[in-house]
């Protein structure tokens, strides 16, 4: 029976010239309808067609690519690095880390100060004018406040840059005005970060309410890697990250995590732990799993030392928080994944459980 022909992607006609040599590279043979031949360049509407036989190893090698160019794209963005910043001394570490993070990356700094300028003002006015100009004098007020204490910060770090020897980190800044959160990520649409550098509190947190934290609101609606230094994380410099770990649930997004997080700590020489917690002491499936990550964890490191463990624990923030005491952690990176509000209120997701008890960094991946 003649194998018949299947559309895999419809393209313009550069692209799809493109993709056809990226398959038939790769074993698959392409052919291609639609082709415009006196506008060949800008055609759209080129459909790519590979027999039914090869739509399998077609598909996995479509994803193949798609996760190179989203590497591709991050180790480009890698050069740029944006810093939320609130002039706290949480914010001052975070900062202070991403200085020696640029240095590595030969990257540039962008700081962001968003302000808030109330609206509301309880003082009766009768007059529209008047209100407005008792606004625009507030806005005037405040808006400058922000920028006299951004540009403070901003000359403290340079400060801090020089006199650690990284003085040709490339920082600047900006200031915003509206919600903090929302504005982190409209900012981060505009600068287009390799990732996002923030200092956060760890006081007020209840392990069953919803907690009002930004950098958990920015991990939810972000698709940049968020990189949240804790309170308590103590920081002598970026070298002293050796050992990190990813915490799976084997979720179909990690392995475009797991290659983003090995383009970060390329720097480095790091030691990769990979755990999944449990609360089946035995499970067969899940064996099966963790030996599927391993064995893609192996294809795509080379020089890097991995362990892999299922830990079984009914509670899996203090489980993975006594690994990480007991195994010197000082990165832990994981997925994290938007839920809706009434499953937050009762079920706090384990990247913000990680954000407000872990006193060392959390580097966080949007699924």
């Amino acid at each position: 029976m003649e194998d018949k022909l299947i559309v895999i992607a419809t393209e313009t006609n550069s692209k799809a010239l493109v993709l056809k040599s990226y398959l038939e590279a790769n074993g698959v043979e392409c052919f291609l309808r639609s082709v415009n031949v006196l506008q060949g360049a800008i055609a759209e509407g080129v459909k790519v067609l590979i027999r039914e036989s090869d739509a399998e190893k077609a598909l996995k090698l479509l994803s193949a690519m798609h996760h190179d160019e989203e590497i591709k794209k991050a180790d480009q963005q890698l050069r740029k690095i944006l810093v939320p910043v609130d002039f706290s001394e949480p914010s001052q570490n975070a900062a202070r880390y991403a200085v020696m993070l640029a240095s590595r990356y030969n990257a540039q700094i962008k700081l962001l100060h968003v302000f808030n300028s109330p609206v509301v003002d309880m003082i009766p006015f009768t007059d529209v004018a008047s209100i407005q100009i008792d606004f625009d004098m507030n806005y005037h007020v405040l808006y400058n406040s922000a920028k006299e204490r951004l540009v403070k910060f901003y000359e403290n770090l340079l400060e801090f840059a020089k006199q650690m020897g990284f003085a040709d980190v490339q920082i600047g800044y900006t200031l915003r005005e509206g919600y903090a959160a929302y504005g982190i990520i409209e900012a981060s649409k505009r600068y287009k970060p390799g990732i996002i550098v923030m200092g956060t509190k760890g006081e007020g947190y209840r392990s069953t309410e919803l907690v009002g934290s930004v950098a958990a609101e920015v991990s939810d609606e972000t698709h940049i890697p968020l990189l949240v230094i804790p309170e308590k994380a103590v920081l002598k410099g970026v070298d002293e990250v050796k050992k990190v770990l990813y915490i799976t649930n084997f979720d179909n997004n990690d392995n475009v995590s797991i290659r983003k997080l090995l383009k970060i700590v390329s720097p480095f020489q790091v030691e990769l732990h990979c755990i999944h917690v449990t609360d089946k002491s035995e499970s067969p499936g899940i064996n099966a799993l963790m030996a599927t990550t391993r064995e893609y964890l192996t294809s795509v490191t080379s020089n890097v030392s991995i362990k892999c463990d299922i830990i079984v624990g009914k509670e899996t923030d203090k489980s993975v928080l006594e690994y990480i005491n007991k195994n010197s952690i000082n990165l832990v990176a994981l997925t994290s994944v938007k839920r809706n509000l009434i499953y937050k209120l009762f079920n706090p997701s384990l990247a913000k459980r990680m954000i407000y008890q872990s006193d060392v960094p959390v580097l966080l991946f949007h699924a």
